[in-house]
C-alpha cells in the first residue's frame, strides 16, 4: 500500500507532467517553434512515466510508465538530432 503523502505528491508529479505534456507543445506551436514543441512533450512524457513508475503497484502500471519513459526518451533524442542537423546546415 502506497502511504497518503506519496499519493500528494504522486498527484502533484502527474499534473506537472500534464502541463508539459499539453501546455508545451501548445506554446510551442504558438511561437512557431515545433522543436520546442517536441521537446517539451518528450520531457513531458518522461516526466509522467517516471511518474507512474514511482506510483504504481502493478505490474500494468509499470509497464506503461516504461512505455511513456522510453518513448519521450525517444522523442527528445530525435528532438536533439533533428535541432543539431537544422542548426549544423
Amino acid at each position: 500500500m502506497v502511504s497518503r503523502g506519496a499519493l500528494s505528491g504522486a498527484k502533484t508529479l502527474r499534473f506537472s507532467a500534464a502541463l508539459l505534456l499539453v501546455g508545451g507543445p501548445v506554446v510551442g506551436l504558438l511561437f512557431g517553434s515545433l522543436e520546442m514543441a517536441a521537446l517539451a512533450f518528450g520531457f513531458g512524457a518522461v516526466h509522467l512515466g517516471l511518474g507512474q513508475l514511482w506510483a504504481s503497484e502493478d505490474r500494468g502500471g509499470r509497464f506503461i510508465g516504461i512505455a511513456l519513459v522510453l518513448g519521450g526518451a525517444s522523442t527528445v533524442v530525435d528532438t536533439a538530432i533533428w535541432v543539431l542537423s537544422s542548426a549544423a546546415s
